[in-house]
This record gives C-alpha cells, structure tokens and sequence, in this order.
C-alpha cells in the first residue's frame, strides 16, 4: 500500500507534469482520452501545491494509521509499528519539501479517493475540478495549520537523528 496505493494511478501524470514543457503536455492531454484529460487536469491544478509526491501523502497516512491500528489490536508490536512509520518518514522526506505540500497531498489525494467512479465522467470532471473540502476536510486544515495553535508548522520537516533497525519479525519488508 505505501508504494502502490491510491496515488500509483495519477503518479504518472504527476511525473509527466514536472519534466514536460508546457508544449509537451499539451501534446501528451491530446493524445488522452476524456477521463485521462480529467485525472490530468487536476494534476495539473494540484501539482504546484503538492510538488513531485503528488497524492502519495494520502497513501502514507492511511499506511500510518493502518500501522497504529495494528499496534491497537496486537496484530503489531510498537517496535514494528515505529519501524513502519520511519519508511514511510524517509518517503515522504523524498517527496515533499514540507509540511504544507505533505497536507496538500494528503487532501488532493483525500479528494481523489472521494471522487465519483470512473464510469460517471462529468460528475468525476465536475468534482475534481471544485476542489473543496467537506467539513471533516475543513475542520483538519484549520485544526492543523491554520489556528493559532496549529501543531504541525512548529515541527521541523528533516530526517530524523535515528532510524531503527528492521525488527526480526519483518525481515520480509525489509525492503521497505
């Protein structure tokens, strides 16, 4: 799921939209057909705000609570759940360059997830091009980073002083 979640289905576009030069991109959205020119423009409606991580934020807060989860019904020791968590730490440091593109990845791919199936063109259309937040969504932003408490802008965005090693019991992810 870290890697092949939500966001593997836009992460091409996202990829296309930072190399290509504005001639090539039209070419590319020519060549798509009509829900392909959806999912493109809203990467290239997002792509700014969220940078080259696009939507993958999204994947790794599920995976991350997904993680906590486990540790919550003794499927996972803390020990493992604190491990999964600095992978996904490392991916986001690779995508993101703060906090702000992390959130806005994270909604953009919250809204993604939220949008009509494939086969209901205009309402898939219509919906990702609003770009709103429910109230859950509204209620979060300002919880997180517009308030005057907001928790999130005072942490430092960078690499942690230590990374603990691959617990036995997930040798097989290692490769995380």
């Amino acid at each position: 799921m870290i890697d092949n979640g939500h966001a593997a289905r836009l992460a091409g576009f996202y990829h296309r939209w930072f190399r290509y030069s504005p001639c090539e991109w039209r070419d590319y959205l020519a060549e798509l057909n009509e829900q392909g020119q959806a999912y493109a423009q809203f990467v290239a409606s997002t792509a700014e705000c969220c940078g080259e991580g696009g939507i993958k934020a999204w994947d790794y807060v599920r995976m991350g609570f997904l993680s906590r989860m486990g540790v919550l019904n003794n499927w996972l020791s803390e020990e493992e759940s604190l491990w999964i968590q600095s992978r996904i730490h490392l991916r986001a440091l690779r995508y993101y360059r703060n906090w702000r593109q992390y959130f806005a990845g994270y909604t953009f791919g919250r809204q993604y997830w939220q949008s009509p199936e494939d086969d209901h063109l205009q309402l898939l259309r219509e919906f990702l091009a609003r770009k709103e937040y429910d109230d859950s969504g509204n209620d979060m932003f300002y919880q997180l980073f517009a308030s005057d408490d907001a928790y999130y802008p005072t942490l430092s965005w960078q690499p942690l002083a230590y990374y603990s090693a691959c617990p036995e019991t997930l040798k097989d992810m290692s490769d995380l």
